[in-house]
């Protein structure tokens, strides 16, 4: 048989795809296997007119015959590529499907073959990579961080609110600029070449500024520290470079303040005429005084060494060392424990002090513990004997 001798029918019954041949008045003359399947018909149907399978208000929205012979005339129309009905089937069940319409003559009559693809799956990705594009959008537009992206060009291609606000350019004024506007200018040459060399790595990321701080520089010509992360992916064949930027100013004007306050602490702690130490919960000494230390023979150094062990403690150490024990498991529980206690100086000199464990404290649990020695009667401090 020839290929002119096969009717229209006997080349669209086994066709994957939906398809209909319908009259110039929408009646349905023929349905392949798809479109029964499809629309739910039986294979006896009859005098079915296509409009039965539009939902109410499809048929108010538009006139379907006038739009299946405008597309039957203009089959490649761009706008075809993104029509879709909404069509109901016979159960009632409502489904989403492209339509493409041909025309066909045969004598002086006129009828339209009608091919239909159901874009259910398509609508729903479409649907989830928009709800994917959105989120990502709103994230990098809410982001803390200041996200600069950047073409192969180097050309900003997109800031968020952060950076913008970082940087003082407002309204997308950064759009387009070179990302090297952004630096002071002794950084220029060697950026660009640090970002050449990482287009050319393997690796998608890398921390900038790992040994030292990156600078920025903002549209009022200052220059501020930064923390940057920089990443690249390939989009279209083109590469994208994107830059996470962090402000360090306030975080290094805290290390500063907590810096000083150290300072001062330390400072305080050691000159203190009264003898002290910072234990750790182990009983090991973390810190001890200067008064502390000259209780002790001269050359040894107490920092690690056992607290109770140490050689300024009585005559009796076994009974030193277990009563030093219950009161630092008492302090550890979060208890200020005060008690007497006698130790020897250098010289063979005995004292007896007012001896106390101070829990150090932070979220509810003890850290450390701070002793401290008075010597009693009215004596002088241990530090000036």
């Amino acid at each position: 048989m020839a290929l002119s001798d096969l009717s229209a029918t006997a080349l669209l019954g086994d066709f994957p795809e939906a398809g209909l041949i319908m009259a110039p008045d929408g009646d349905i003359l023929f349905a392949n296997s798809a479109a029964l399947a499809l629309f739910e018909l039986d294979e006896k149907f009859t005098k079915v007119n296509i409009t039965s399978f539009l939902p109410e208000n499809e048929r108010t929205r538009l006139d379907p015959l006038t739009w299946m012979r405008r597309w039957a005339e203009r089959p490649d129309a761009p706008e075809l590529a993104h029509v879709h009905l909404q069509c109901r089937t016979t159960s009632g069940r409502e489904i989403p499907v492209r339509v493409r319409v041909g025309r066909i003559r045969s004598g002086d009559d006129i009828y339209y073959v009608v091919m239909l693809s159901d874009v259910s799956e398509a609508l729903e990705r479409q649907y989830k990579t928009r709800q994917q594009h959105r989120l990502a959008a709103r994230v990098l537009a809410i982001s803390a961080d200041a996200i600069i992206t950047a073409d192969r060009s180097l050309q900003v291609t997109y800031a968020n609110p952060s950076a913008e606000n970082l940087f003082g350019y407002p309204g997308g004024t950064l759009i387009g600029r070179p990302l090297s506007d952004l630096l002071p200018p002794e950084f220029r040459p060697g950026h660009e070449a640090h970002i050449r060399n990482f287009e050319k790595e393997s690796a998608p990321a890398r921390l900038m500024g790992e040994r030292s701080e990156v600078s920025g520089l903002t549209a009022s010509g200052e220059v501020i520290p930064l923390e940057a992360a920089i990443t690249k992916v390939t989009l279209d064949r083109e590469i994208v470079f994107s830059a996470h930027l962090r402000d360090l100013r306030v975080r290094n004007a805290q290390a500063q303040q907590l810096s000083r306050t150290l300072a001062e602490l330390t400072t305080v702690f050691d000159q203190a005429l009264q003898a002290m130490a910072l234990i750790d919960t182990n009983g090991k000494v973390a810190q001890i005084n200067r008064a502390a230390r000259a209780l002790l023979p001269e050359g040894i150094n107490a920092v690690g060494k056992d607290f109770a062990s140490l050689p300024f403690w009585s005559a009796d150490p076994a009974t030193t060392r277990q009563t030093l024990a219950d009161a630092m498991a008492d302090c550890q529980a979060g208890n200020l424990v005060r008690m007497p206690a006698s130790i020897t100086l250098p010289d063979g000199e005995t004292r007896q002090l007012d001896f106390s464990l101070s829990p150090i404290v932070d979220a509810g649990t003890t850290f450390a513990m701070l002793a401290e020695a008075r010597t009693l009667l009215g004596e002088d401090t241990l530090s000036s004997a």
